[in-house]
């Protein structure tokens, strides 16, 4: 590669990027024509087609995605030298930030984060948008997320992740349930009823199996009457009819007193659920991504006290 190539990098970031030769020329404030030209000089560098034509416009081939990492960060390292990024200061933010997270954290880490980043970074906003079927790493690398939460899984291997917190799942069902009167349940009780479960936006399966926990095939068994679209939705089901729901134990703790719901102790439900951030590693020596990924930090330990 002669010196001259090395300009064209951030050329084949944004379009592995962007996927759209037009909105990549507009990203580098360049013309059409001269990203176009550089795709050319890349393909004869690296001795690969690296994009392939689309109806919508141009998609990595697996060369191309297996060097964008190295390069991205390249490109992103030099970027992060320059005064605009270390004066980085979040009372002046006023950024928007995008997580993809489970339902569940809407009444915990969230509503944390958003009373921390309301006296650290007023400016700034944030968009929460529901987990769903889509490419994790895909979403993360092309920005479209900042970051991922989630239960922890070892699937991830090309993602960057930190687990904030572990919560272990309670068994809850109204007062007054008829068959289960006293405060323990067993398992084969647990399948007797009938269930209340967090759906999965584009799956059948709810959210607990979805992810990997040892009662997985447990909770597969359960007789699912009622799934619901958000967590505040389960517990007002869970009043009004003799069914089960599970639920993280920081919830439980909050709606406890407030409903006519009462926990069951549950024996055969031991494992704890960890919850993860996840990002690209191309974003990890961003200034304010590294800002905001502290923030969890913090409220970690709230959790964890």
């Amino acid at each position: 590669m002669k010196h001259s190539d090395y300009s064209l990098i951030p050329t084949f970031v944004a379009v592995v990027e962007e996927k759209n030769y037009t909105k990549a020329a507009k990203r580098l404030g360049i013309s059409q024509s001269a990203v176009s030209q550089g795709v050319i000089r890349l393909k004869e560098v690296f001795k690969d087609v690296l994009f392939i034509r689309g109806s919508h416009g141009v998609e990595p081939t697996q060369f191309a995605l297996d060097i964008y990492p190295t390069l991205a960060s390249a490109v992103e390292n030099i970027a992060y030298m320059t005064p605009e990024f270390k004066r980085f200061e979040p009372l002046k933010c006023n950024k928007q930030f995008v997580i993809s997270a489970i339902n569940v954290l809407g009444s915990t880490i969230l509503s944390e984060l958003s009373a921390i980043m309301s006296r650290e970074a007023p400016l700034a906003s944030v968009k929460v948008e529901p987990l769903n079927n889509q490419d994790q790493t895909d979403m993360l690398r092309s920005q479209h997320y900042d970051l991922i939460i989630e239960a922890y899984s070892e699937q991830t291997p090309h993602l960057n992740c930190k687990i904030i917190m572990a919560d272990t799942l309670c068994v809850m069902c109204r007062k007054d349930h008829p068959r289960l009167l006293g405060d323990t349940i067993s398992a084969d009780e647990f399948l007797h009823e009938r269930h209340v479960t967090l759906a999965q936006l584009d799956k059948k399966v709810g959210y607990l199996e979805g992810i990997k926990l040892k009662d997985k095939d447990l909770l597969s068994k359960r007789q699912v009457a009622w799934q619901v679209s958000s967590i505040m939705e389960m517990w007002p089901v869970v009043e009004l009819n003799n069914y089960l729901a599970l639920l993280p134990k920081t919830l439980v703790e909050q709606c406890i007193n407030s409903h006519n719901l009462k926990q069951l102790k549950a024996n055969f439900l031991q494992e704890p659920v960890k919850v993860a951030i996840y990002w690209h590693p191309s974003r990890s020596n961003d200034p304010s991504h590294k800002w905001f990924r502290e923030l969890f930090n913090q409220i970690a330990k709230k959790y964890s006290e």
